[in-house]
């Protein structure tokens, strides 16, 4: 912006202008002119963000199967999580009270039934993260190689 302001002052200067107005000349046109240099930075900003979008949506478009893969895989297991503690456990231990095994027992197995069960799950839902997370970086990584950035540019 200060070359602009510099690059009026100069053309004022060489224009031969009359002393009398060269300040009111000057101030009209850095008015004028700063408007239209700063909506083409915008129209600029604007384009690079438009791109940025625009390169974001083709990604999730690209990488669509692997999002879905993985909001599956997280969504079977919160409903095997769920299943196990509302009905297999309840059956479970309704299997060990009909075949009369004794309450301690029973107590106990299941308590080292959940204590597995859950550890598996623990497992499972972390190897979901990591897949997640490894997908979710391999989009951010070909972000990054197509992020259309604004050029420093004092040209305007």
């Amino acid at each position: 912006m200060a070359d602009l302001n510099q690059l009026i002052a100069s053309a004022v200067k060489e224009s031969g202008a009359d002393d009398s107005i060269k300040s009111q000349l000057t101030e009209a046109l850095k008015k004028e002119l700063s408007g239209y240099v700063n909506l083409e930075l915008l129209k600029t900003k604007l384009e690079v963000l438009y791109n940025f979008e625009k390169n974001y949506l083709e990604l999730v478009k690209e990488y669509k199967e692997e999002i879905k893969f993985a909001s599956t895989l997280q969504e079977d297991l919160r409903k095997e999580r769920s299943k196990f503690f509302s009905e297999t456990l309840k059956e479970v231990s309704h299997t060990l009270s009909e075949s009369q095994v004794d309450g301690d027992v029973a107590s106990k197995w299941l308590k080292e039934l959940v204590d597995s069960y859950t550890k598996s799950l623990d497992l499972s839902s972390s190897l979901i993260e990591e897949h997640t997370l490894d997908t979710i970086g391999k989009i951010r990584a070909e972000a990054k190689l197509n992020k259309p950035s604004v050029a420093s540019s004092d040209n305007h």
